[in-house]
């Protein structure tokens, strides 16, 4: 998918798409969850971060939170045709990034703010606002297969939204070990 793909998403759904990145890259920061250790938006992100960036330091945190979710579910499922929240062949990441970037340049910081002030709970319950589903899968591997999509179905906005949602509500719910929810892209 080309960079200029987030048009793929309908207008309506940017926002909650935005939410659903940058909460989940948030949740698995090491201050909540500690699935990709990042540590942006806790203190030693802001001591680190801070210095460095003082006025845009959040938005650096959560786009260093968005990398390293990215990197870790790419290490665990090992292939670019599983489909994960931060997956280049999806839009989402793009999305989020792209907001962050407007956000640098004097934009309204309430939903970064609120994000820092998270807890687990309060993240699980935004969460779980946000995508309204709940998401079962099956364990394969260090994944969790939540379904088969194609290259086609892709570019459906609203088949897009819905796998962003159920991606994000497949984090919500995982004890244990940690397993990358992802669809099987079938080419």
């Amino acid at each position: 998918m080309a960079e200029n793909d987030t048009r793929l998403i309908a207008p309506a759904d940017h926002e909650r798409v935005i939410d659903l990145v940058l909460g989940v890259a948030r949740l698995g920061e090491a201050g909540l969850r500690g699935w990709w250790q990042s540590h942006g938006l806790d203190q030693a992100g802001q001591y680190v971060l801070g210095g460095s960036f003082p006025r845009t330091w959040r938005c650096a945190a959560l786009e260093l939170a968005i990398t390293s979710a990215k990197r870790r579910q790419e290490e665990m499922l090992g292939r670019p045709t599983a489909l994960h929240l931060f997956s280049d062949e999806l839009p989402f990441r793009r999305l989020a990034n792209a907001w962050l970037a407007e956000q640098k340049t004097g934009g309204d910081t309430s939903r970064i703010d609120s994000l820092a002030h998270w807890t687990t709970e309060t993240a699980v319950d935004s969460l779980r606002s946000w995508t309204g589903t709940s998401a079962a899968g099956e364990v394969i591997g260090s994944g969790l297969l939540l379904g088969r999509s194609t290259s086609a179905e892709l570019g459906d906005p609203a088949t897009l939204a819905s796998i962003a949602k159920q991606l994000a509500a497949a984090y919500l719910d995982q004890s244990g070990d940690f397993r990358a929810p992802y669809f099987d892209l079938a080419r």
